[in-house]
């Protein structure tokens, strides 16, 4: 077992802060709180090189945490986050990551503390976060996802270290705003080549959302969000030409509606546009032009077939130069069903099987890539 603990001092320094602004008078609460999920995953891939390749593997991934209680107003989180697998090719490793180290966020083996934050909320409508935390903007359904931010999707371990300001008005509708830090080694969350983070001007980036989900008539989530990272747009390749800003503009909707019984449809639908995209050069999707900048996902979801036992089809496509989404990589069309059963409020068993193939053939290669994966896993919270 390997240890750093580089960075680790101006984590610790955040929630002596959060102590001594809560007064020397409170009375300190800790509570204890977490979640394990553990499954069967199995991925069989037809390669661009015209191999094919099979991996079956358990997985597990475990975050438990600890929760201070400060006073009304101020609280602060800590939690450790570790992936384990059968098919782990890495020697157990904890390290305070400055970035994550693969394109997915931690390797199976390795393990951090993926929260360490204070928090302030002077009443229920404001909230002020600082440090290291956990941040999503997911289309609701039964298999929720991202076209732009969801730390730590199914087994992935990422996170994002900066700063969050939320406020909820009396209508609903939630305003989040976050600067977040990128070190030079990379971004805490995923971000696809050729985002790079090793221009100064790339250290800080931010995201700002505006979400209701509460019910107007069948209407049950209206969201838009935009993400801003400076300078990490190497367009014509890392250290080739001039390094531009990139965006991406998201829009949200779901829509629900009864059925027989128990059960409701959930029709929803997610799209993104990214002005500034790569070379398609870069990418290797082709010899000229600019990649794709768009992305969408459209969802159909039956919940409560039974109480408690939903499923859900997903068709997603991510254009080759979207490249800010954990769930969909570029240059990719998704096909996914999943099936739900939340066991009670705090145990879900869920069941996937996903199709993912190239859009565009790469340069260079042989065929396009294929992946089919499958997984049953369960997921605990306490």
């Amino acid at each position: 077992m390997s240890y750093s603990g580089n960075g680790k001092m101006k984590y610790l320094v955040l929630m002596v802060t959060g102590l001594a602004l809560a007064g020397p008078s409170a009375a300190v609460e800790f509570t204890l709180n977490g979640d394990v999920r553990a499954g069967f995953f199995s991925l069989h891939r037809d390669d661009r090189n015209g191999t094919e390749d099979t991996t079956d593997e358990l997985r597990v991934r475990v975050r438990p945490g600890v929760g201070i209680k400060f006073s009304e107003q101020w609280l602060a989180q800590v939690r450790f986050a570790g992936r384990y697998s059968t098919d782990d090719r890495n020697d157990p490793h904890f390290k305070i990551f400055k970035g994550i180290p693969a394109d997915d966020g931690l390797r199976r083996g390795d393990s951090t503390l993926d929260e360490m934050y204070v928090e302030y909320r002077p009443d229920d409508r404001w909230q002020l976060r600082l440090g290291r935390f956990q941040s999503k903007a997911e289309l609701e359904g039964v298999a929720k996802k991202s076209l732009d931010r969801n730390d730590s999707p199914n087994t992935d371990i990422t996170w994002t270290d900066g700063v969050q300001v939320k406020h909820k008005s009396a209508s609903g509708w939630v305003t989040t705003a976050i600067a977040q830090y990128n070190d030079s080694d990379g971004a805490t969350q995923v971000r696809h080549a050729p985002l790079d983070f090793s221009d100064d001007g790339s250290r800080l980036s931010y995201f700002a959302g505006l979400e209701n989900t509460q019910k107007a008539g069948a209407l049950v989530q209206r969201a838009v969000d935009i993400t801003w990272l400076p300078e990490a747009l190497h367009s014509k390749g890392v250290g080739a030409g001039t390094v531009e800003d990139y965006w991406g503009l998201v829009g949200r909707l779901a829509g629900q509606w009864p059925m027989s019984g128990s059960m409701k449809f959930m029709l929803a639908g997610e799209a993104g546009y990214a002005p500034n995209t790569p070379r398609r050069s870069v990418v290797r999707t082709g010899t000229s032009g600019d990649a794709d900048g768009l992305a969408a996902q459209i969802t159909f979801n039956f919940i409560d077939i039974v109480p408690r036992h939903s499923a859900g089809l997903v068709l997603g496509r991510a254009g080759d130069g979207w490249l800010l989404s954990p769930d969909f990589g570029p240059n990719a069309n998704l096909v996914e069903l999943r099936y739900k059963w939340a066991v009670d409020k705090k145990q879900t068993v869920e069941a996937r099987v996903r199709n993912r193939e190239d859009i565009h053939q790469r340069v260079g290669s042989l065929s396009k890539r294929e992946d089919v994966d499958f997984y049953l896993r369960y997921t605990v919270k306490f």
